[in-house]
């Protein structure tokens, strides 16, 4: 198989020849280890002395993934129950920090872990779309007029609550929802 004028695979200066044995994986030394229990502690101290500064968080709402810190305000769009004045917990937070430190979540964080609240704004209906389709020569014109469901959230207050590497509840087990 030629590939842009090279012969074989071993030709190609990008690319890397597969190994003819398994690669071992370097485990984690006792330095590593001791550096990252460091990271941790100090970590654990700003969250404990509440000395992190202002939070932010990205969390996923309506299908559309927001960075919000505290008093910001989102606006989500579509059809959303929740009415105005209530207080909701958002939980689906991919990630959390601070200027010094980002937590972040395999695809989430553990909602014991982390705390994004927010109260309903206001719900309204957004500015009039128009969508005009036309088909050439056919005598084919639709005029449609729309407005969107629009939500207003007002984030109050972003929380970590706990140390960071405690292991926490495993979520879906024992749980009643």
């Amino acid at each position: 198989m030629e590939v842009a004028g090279y012969k074989t695979i071993k030709q190609m200066p990008w690319f890397r020849e597969p190994p003819s044995y398994q690669e071992r994986v370097i485990e984690n030394t006792e330095e590593m280890e001791k550096a990252a229990s460091d990271v941790l502690s100090e970590i654990n101290k700003q969250i404990a002395t509440n000395t992190t500064g202002r939070l932010f968080a990205v969390v996923h709402v309506g299908g559309q993934q927001f960075k919000v810190t505290e008093s910001d305000v989102i606006i989500i769009s579509g059809h959303w129950p929740p009415q105005p004045g209530e207080k909701i917990k958002l939980e689906k937070v991919l990630v959390v920090g601070s200027k010094d430190f980002s937590l972040i979540g395999r695809p989430v964080l553990n909602r014991e872990l982390v705390s994004v609240d927010a109260t309903v704004v206001q719900k309204t209906l957004s500015h009039t779309i128009t969508r005009f389709r036309m088909k050439r020569r056919k005598q084919f014109r639709r005029l449609n007029f729309m407005r969107e469901h629009r939500t207003m959230l007002r984030i109050t207050s972003i929380t970590i609550e706990g140390d960071v590497d405690e292991t926490k509840e495993v979520e879906g087990l024992n749980r009643i929802y």
